[in-house]
């Protein structure tokens, strides 16, 4: 019952404090934009939750996002309390994982800092080392943010190692080929390949197998023919004269079985289906 007195003061103080605010905003006063929340010790906000941790955390997230959609608030002030804000809600609820993706959010959409999304979610992940979701997130933003490939393979391959997912693995390997590391992305996708269960993710992982043995061949191919036109003055009638002055053991094919398109005249080899997506 005692407990229950306090939690309904609380919550009563909660409702105060918005009403003053308004109230003083109203009255055109110099407003306050600090919150007391971010200003009580982290280590202290549990005893002042009185056993009601989740509630008090949910009461701050509530209040956070109120605090960062309000544009009144000077963007250097809320910047300054990001960080302040939801270490207060994770020291009472560490547990609350959907806090570390709205905390990351806001620093990347608000003020243009992907680094600072990635350590929200690394230590989401480092609070809660189930929750491989945050790391797969943290290499999106390492990828579609910050462009750091290796930073985002990384991440995509801990999170791989860690629940064995084709779909993690297949964002890995599409990591590797942004970086140029052919050989390493064409194990990976044929893993893929061999891994799922899905005919979609078999269909993507086919295509990428296609594109990387096609741009092999191809660049042998040219090789070959530079090599030809500079030993005999010309380009070679077709592919299989680079088979018979001994420059090639086997003409290859691409992953189809499909030869490679030949034009004699300018010396271009082409894949059988036309050009490669990049």
């Amino acid at each position: 019952m005692k407990r229950a007195a306090w939690v309904l003061a609380l919550l009563l103080s909660y409702v105060l404090v918005v009403k003053f605010n308004l109230r003083y905003k109203n009255l055109n006063l110099p407003y306050s934009y600090e919150a007391w929340v971010i200003k009580v010790p982290a280590k202290h906000l549990k005893d002042f939750a009185l056993g009601y941790q989740n509630l008090l955390a949910d009461l701050t997230y509530i209040w956070a996002i109120q605090y960062f959609a309000t544009p009144e608030i000077p963007r250097k002030t809320r910047r300054r309390n990001l960080r302040k804000f939801f270490e207060a809600i994770w020291s009472l609820d560490p547990k609350y994982l959907e806090t570390y993706s709205i905390a990351a959010l806001i620093a990347d959409l608000d003020f243009q800092d992907p680094q600072t999304a990635i350590d929200f979610l690394l230590e989401g992940f480092r609070r809660n080392p189930e929750a491989v979701e945050l790391l797969e997130e943290a290499a999106f933003y390492a990828f579609a943010r910050k462009k750091d490939y290796d930073l985002a393979y990384q991440l995509y391959m801990k999170a791989y190692r860690l629940k064995k997912d084709p779909k993690t693995l297949r964002l890995a390997a599409a990591m590797l080929e942004k970086k140029q590391n052919i050989k390493l992305a064409w194990s990976y996708w044929m893993q893929v390949y061999q891994e799922t269960d899905s005919e979609y993710l078999k269909k993507i992982a086919w295509l990428h197998l296609y594109k990387i043995k096609a741009r092999m061949d191809l660049q042998v191919l040219r090789e070959k023919i530079q090599d030809f036109r500079r030993r005999f003055g010309r380009n070679p009638l077709s592919l299989e004269e680079l088979k018979r002055v001994g420059l090639l053991k086997e003409i290859p094919r691409d992953l189809d079985g499909h030869p490679y398109k030949y034009d004699p005249v300018s010396g271009e080899v082409k894949p059988a289906k036309g050009k490669l997506w990049k």
